[in-house]
């Protein structure tokens, strides 16, 4: 019944979302965020009390309420501009979406070891993903899947009739390493917050924070480059960034190795949220797991 249900509503949003214009579409998505963030209260509060933590003595509670507002209208948004996916074209999407440094990612494809992308819940990650595979890059990422069995096959089939590769639970290591060996592109986002048996505590806005070391892992594994890429929304348009690899002397130390290159990836990060940090999502309780000793939140 439930499973019926969600299917259902999923797809008379697919129906909405999918078949108006594109600037009707953003235009609504931001109109429901905004009456989100004054619904959800619980998320608001998180919201704000991880903003709080990131910019004490840094922004005023004026400032950190815009910056939430916004971030829950961005998140909206991404949901709606999603349900677009069918019809995406690089000639029509290249109308709004411009990217910079796309060189760097041709040099580390020519060593052939396939590519590691960097990246974060910034902008519209989701597009983000589907102008690689629009620029014809051979792209796949590491994701979870939704619990919900109706979101998850209807998220699986938009990826999948797009050229997007998911890789998720049982054999995802070994479904990534035979992807980079033929030299392919594959995308992690290390921003959220992962369980002591999946992580490690590194620095995030001065606070510390456990962090996947999937890539660090890989990265160690495959010598693979790291290319950090981020998205930002820039009114009704998208403004893609490939910056260079990222680079490092590997510690003969494994558990130095992945704390040390977590680290770096974390500080990447930061840096790009301090950048646009109303395209972050705040709602998410990035600070949840705690060091032994600590109460988790």
């Amino acid at each position: 019944m439930r499973f019926a249900l969600e299917t259902g509503i999923i797809w008379l949003m697919a129906g909405l979302f999918g078949n108006m214009p594109r600037n009707m579409n953003i235009t609504l998505g931001r109109c429901i965020g905004w009456v989100f963030y004054f619904l959800a209260f619980r998320r608001r509060k998180l919201a704000l009390k991880n903003l709080e933590m990131a910019f004490e003595g840094e922004k005023d509670g004026r400032q950190l309420r815009k910056i939430a507002h916004r971030s829950f209208q961005f998140l909206v948004t991404n949901i709606a501009e999603f349900f677009q996916y069918p019809s995406l074209t690089w000639d029509s999407v290249s109308r709004y979406v411009s990217i910079e440094g796309e060189e760097y990612m041709k040099e580390a494809l020519d060593e052939g070891k396939g590519v590691l992308i960097l990246s974060g819940h910034f902008g519209s990650w989701d597009f983000l993903g589907a102008i690689l595979v629009l620029r014809g890059y051979d792209f796949a990422h590491i994701s979870k899947v939704p619990r919900s069995e109706a979101v998850s096959r209807f998220w699986l089939r938009y990826r999948s009739d797009l050229g997007i590769k998911v890789f998720s639970g049982r054999g995802t290591i070994k479904q990534s390493l035979r992807h980079l060996g033929n030299n392919g592109v594959l995308g992690l986002i290390t921003d959220q917050n992962a369980r002591r048996s999946e992580g490690v505590f590194v620095p995030f806005f001065g606070r510390q924070a456990c962090t996947l070391t999937s890539l660090a892992l890989l990265a160690r594994r495959t010598g693979s480059p790291v290319l950090p890429i981020y998205s930002y929304r820039t009114g009704k348009g998208h403004h893609v960034v490939i910056e260079k690899p990222l680079s490092y002397d590997t510690l003969a130390d494994r558990d130095e190795d992945l704390l040390e290159r977590t680290r770096i990836y974390t500080q990447w990060t930061e840096k790009v949220v301090r950048l646009h940090p109303e395209q972050w999502i705040w709602l998410h309780d990035r600070w949840k797991t705690r060091p032994k000793g600590e109460l988790t939140r």
